[in-house]
């Protein structure tokens, strides 16, 4: 058993990542996450063993003081290991970067042991299309989105803890920190009345 911080997307973005999934299928790709229950995500945290009330709380911490960012699919590749991994690369931007450095420094205060691919310096940001695929299905994979994968954009909108296997939703919560307040133009919020 181990658990997963997982950053989910807007739904329009969420809707186009769960097209994506049905037409590999449809061309031969085995629906491994569908069948597992997993909703698209980027894991910004693997964990092997978490104090779940403690994290979960950090993953609600984190909501709080995180706004919904950008989120963009333009690559995709596959991990060369035995787990038949194929995935969508969301581009690396600074707040991408920034929200994973900030989770993890939050599970690294719990005591949580994250699993070494996913601290900050190893972390490959990544959204799994296929999982536990034959070689046969990733080589397909790969062709398939060679000649259809068109780049994809929208945001980051929450953030959950699961546990797998199987997959078992524990907390979600949006993203929901408000932007700094802008003065009006002509005002300013460290001007002092002294006309009184």
């Amino acid at each position: 058993m181990g658990y997963a911080v997982q950053l989910y997307f807007d739904a329009g973005l969420e809707g186009s990542l769960m097209r994506v999934r049905s037409a590999l299928t449809a061309a031969g790709v085995a629906p491994t996450l569908e069948r597992l229950g997993d909703r698209p995500h980027v894991s910004l945290a693997v964990l092997e063993d978490a104090p779940v009330q403690r994290c979960i709380a950090a993953v609600e911490k984190f909501a709080e003081a995180q706004r919904p960012f950008p989120a963009s699919f333009a690559a995709f590749g596959a991990f060369p290991a035995a787990q038949g991994v194929v995935y969508l690369t969301p581009t690396p931007t600074a707040a991408l970067l920034q929200a994973q450095r900030r989770m993890h420094r939050l599970l690294s205060e719990l005591g949580a042991k994250v699993h070494e691919h996913y601290v900050p310096e190893s972390w490959v940001p990544h959204s799994t299309i296929g999982f536990e695929l034959s070689n046969d299905e990733v080589a397909l994979a790969l062709s398939w989105l060679h000649g259809n994968f068109k780049p994809l954009a929208g945001a980051y909108g929450s953030v959950g803890l699961i546990e797998f296997v199987p997959v078992k939703r524990l907390a979600a919560f949006e993203l929901r920190a408000q932007r700094p307040r802008e003065p009006r133009p002509g005002t300013s919020f460290d001007k002092v009345d002294t006309s009184t």
